[in-house]
């Protein structure tokens, strides 16, 4: 029962953040979205940064699964781009919250200590793991890049930042096939290294 009460209440918390921003953003909007008291949320929440921080964790570890199946089930490197940019263009059509509460995150730990370490955090467990997936590929042989797995996680890392940053701020971008078709064939051609 608790662990039903924790995603519901951190469902609440990410649909009125992406849906009002950092700003906008009550405990009382979010406790009259969850159908719960307002006490029961600080029993969740220290505060509305500490709310921020275990959203924007909560998301994180979403994708952090979602990539580690990916890196799993790869046999090649088409497979592995083909399976990234499926992934992420999924991401975009069914839970576009997840960009926009990353871009809200940014935004905030301009001006939040609390924030600021939790996207640091995040940042660095996210290109840990994937340094740690590009090297156990390189040893399965599924790819072959050209870059240290390391300079490949940083990378990628930022390719898939700055898709997610066009991605909300240029309506529509995210109807054009050639745009995911351009960002799978980039994925590849960093994955697959010459042949």
């Amino acid at each position: 029962m608790e662990k039903d009460k924790t995603t519901l209440i951190l469902t609440a918390a990410t649909q009125v953040l992406s849906r009002h921003g950092y700003a906008g953003t009550t405990i009382s909007r979010v406790a009259a979205e969850a159908g719960v008291s307002r006490g029961l949320l600080h029993y969740y929440f220290r505060s509305k940064e500490d709310m921020l921080a275990k959203v924007l964790r909560n998301n994180m570890e979403t994708i952090g699964r979602l990539l580690g199946d990916i890196f799993c089930e790869s046999l090649s490197a088409e497979h592995f781009a083909a399976q990234l940019t499926s992934a992420f263009r999924e991401l975009y059509d069914t839970k576009c919250e997840f960009f926009t509460l990353f871009m809200e995150g940014i935004s905030v730990a301009r001006h939040s200590e609390t924030i600021m370490k939790e996207m640091c955090s995040m940042y660095m467990d996210f290109q840990n793991s994937l340094q740690k997936s590009f090297e156990v590929m390189k040893e399965r042989q599924v790819i072959r890049p050209e870059l240290s797995a390391m300079g490949l996680a940083s990378l990628i890392t930022g390719l898939l930042d700055g898709l997610g940053l066009q991605l909300l701020i240029v309506p529509g971008i995210g109807d054009d096939n050639e745009l995911w078709s351009s960002f799978e064939k980039g994925i590849l051609l960093l994955v697959k290294g010459a042949a």
